[in-house]
């Protein structure tokens, strides 16, 4: 894709490459029925908060399917930043099992919530632990409650304590893409990367390079 230089969500979603890239998205989790997304990256700033919200608003736009992004990027979060919002997810809400849909913010687009990261990153250790079995508990519920759920998570590499450990959660998901930023992204962190969620058993279903651009234009 080529480098964004604009916040408004609505023109991002009308940009051809990424309706390509979630129609290709869309056919391969076709037999899922609600589908969930994770998207991840090798290493940081690879532009995967920009792709959860276009593929999120696309997927909204070109269906009738309710659509939820959730934001597990705990430890620097931005999802909400694309919208609006500020982080208001209490995980006390999900312990006295509130429905997510409550606890889902309207993004301001039809058929598109954002369930965006907790409100706090205090008391890390009490939830350190138990994190993958909570995010994979959310997607869980945000299944239930809605038709296509695309998940904006930390890099694999490098890992910290902080963040809810992206492997963990792709293995819950119907698929996971991997977001490479061309020309910068080194081969061997796409690579352990991509060994990795393979080995826990997640279905990877390819890589999205960004801002390529065509050598022969």
């Amino acid at each position: 894709m080529s480098p964004l230089l604009f916040k408004d969500i609505e023109l991002l979603a009308e940009i051809t490459e990424i309706k390509r890239i979630y129609s290709v998205i869309e056919n391969s989790l076709m037999k899922s029925n609600p589908a969930c997304l994770v998207v991840t990256s090798g290493a940081p700033e690879e532009g995967k908060t920009t792709m959860v919200a276009a593929l999120a608003a696309i997927a909204a736009r070109q269906s009738d399917k309710r659509v939820l992004a959730v934001d597990f990027h705990w430890h620097a979060p931005a999802l909400h930043s694309w919208f609006g919002l500020e982080p208001t997810f209490d995980i006390d809400d999900l312990r006295r099992e509130k429905p997510v849909v409550d606890m889902a913010q309207s993004s301001g687009l039809n058929n598109l919530d954002i369930l965006t990261a907790r409100q706090s990153t205090q008391d890390e250790v009490e939830w350190n632990g138990a994190a993958p079995a909570l995010g994979t508990d959310i997607m869980r519920k945000a299944r239930e409650a809605y038709d296509f759920v695309v998940v904006d998570t930390s890099s694999i590499f490098p890992t910290n304590r902080r963040m809810m450990d992206p492997v963990a959660i792709s293995k819950a998901a119907d698929g996971v893409a991997l977001v490479v930023l061309a020309n910068v992204t080194p081969r061997q962190p796409l690579k352990r990367s991509r060994m990795f969620l393979e080995t826990a058993g997640a279905n990877v279903l390819g890589v999205i390079v960004n801002q390529w651009k065509n050598p022969l234009f």
